[in-house]
């Protein structure tokens, strides 16, 4: 087997950049989840046309949180166009 390839999903895009980093690869990711940076030697380029997603967060009914989740889902819907309920 001269070539390797895989394809895939990854939960994490962090746990695929170090693929990528060592040259095993490309990663498909929305922009600014992985660093980029001059040093991370990675980097990032946009699609063309633009691809756009909604993204949503989600959790069970009834659901308790801890002090800090209360304070994101506070500032989620704080952005307009927000849609979260709770």
């Amino acid at each position: 087997m001269d070539e390797l390839r895989l394809g895939g999903p990854f939960h994490l895009a962090y746990h695929s950049s170090v693929f990528v980093r060592e040259g095993l690869g490309c990663l498909l990711a929305f922009a600014h989840l992985v660093d980029t940076s001059e040093e991370s030697g990675l980097v990032f380029r946009p699609l063309s046309p633009a691809l756009e997603t909604k993204m949503y967060i989600i959790w069970k009914k009834r659901q308790v949180f801890v002090p800090i989740t209360e304070r994101f889902i506070t500032a989620l819907q704080m952005y307009p166009g927000s849609t979260a309920a709770h």
